[in-house]
């Protein structure tokens, strides 16, 4: 018994070693002093200057649960040396080309309800020291820039039933009447699809997302299309009808059945497009970019049989 609690009261020792090392010494100064405590409210690159040249990154470790955070492939995020690492979470990277500094690269947080709160250790020899970041939501955003550019090559125009629906319409009276004919397109539409693989793309912005200003649609000299599209992930659709009882028309003889379907010809749109995006109580920008897809229904055509 007495030999178990010998090796009980080791492991209890070495353990306890182990958590003093790795614990906060403000008596060791590796970072200059200025930068020992970020208090940030936006996503920028901020260099760090160091105080001593043997130093490395030795871990990252999110607040206040002492969680180490890992890199993009799993393990712990760490830098030693000149070179680069990339945090999994996607927001933050640790850059170093030179022995007096290294570049902390944080993206924005958009988590208006959580703040990021980690501490970087610097490692010399075995002395440590560390950079407390705590890093809040700005209270905005707002779109300063914006640029699509069509892939000409990807443009098809092409026709298509797909989405018409045939409709019987009957006529009971003795005389002709009026009846619309607008049923046969109502599940036509116009499409609209926002992708990115950017971070932050739609996270900047309200959850419905926001209305922007898109390149016309011109079509042999012919402006076919001028309006404006909501950015939000994913599709968006707005009916090619908007009026389906006070639209098109067909007149219906007396005592008569007529059959109809329909047809509609469709122009597709491939832009790449990119945004700039200001943060509104920093002023600093980043951008995001990505594929914008769009289908447009340029003519419709009623078919009788």
């Amino acid at each position: 018994m007495q030999a178990i609690a010998q090796k009980f009261g080791l492991v209890c020792i070495l353990y306890t070693l182990f958590c003093c090392s790795c614990s906060k010494n403000d008596a060791v100064t590796l970072v200059d002093p200025l930068y020992k405590d970020l208090q940030l409210s936006c996503g920028a690159d901020f260099e760090i200057p160091m105080l001593t040249a043997n130093w490395n990154i030795e871990s990252v470790q999110y607040l206040p649960s002492g969680e180490t955070m890992p890199d993009k492939d799993g393990n712990p995020l760490a830098l030693a040396g000149h070179g680069t690492a990339e945090a999994a979470n996607g927001w933050l990277v640790l850059v170093r080309n030179s022995n007096d500094t290294f570049i902390l690269n944080l993206k924005e947080n958009f988590d208006k309800s959580n703040e990021r709160k980690f501490i970087i250790c610097i490692n010399d020899a075995g002395r440590r020291d560390y950079i407390t970041v705590v890093q809040q939501a700005a209270p905005s955003y707002e779109l300063v820039k914006y640029e699509f550019t069509e892939i000409n090559e990807q443009r098809n125009i092409y026709t298509s039933n797909a989405e018409c629906t045939p409709v019987i319409l009957n006529n009971n009276k003795a005389e002709a009447v009026w009846k619309p004919t607008g049923t046969i397109f109502e599940k036509v539409a116009e499409r609209s699809d926002f992708e990115s693989d950017s971070y932050g793309a739609f996270s900047w912005m309200p959850d419905g997302g926001i209305e922007i200003k898109v390149p016309e649609l011109i079509i042999d000299n012919n402006i076919c299309w001028n309006n404006r599209c909501i950015y939000k992930k994913g599709t968006t659709t707005v009916p090619f009808i908007k009026d389906i009882p006070n639209g098109n028309k067909i007149l219906v003889p007396p005592y008569e059945t007529i059959y109809l379907s329909g047809e509609v010809t469709y122009c597709k749109r491939i832009c790449n497009y990119t945004f700039t995006i200001r943060n509104t109580a920093s002023g600093t920008q980043f951008t995001i970019s990505g594929i914008w897809t769009q289908i447009i229904p340029i003519s419709s055509n009623t078919i009788s049989f």
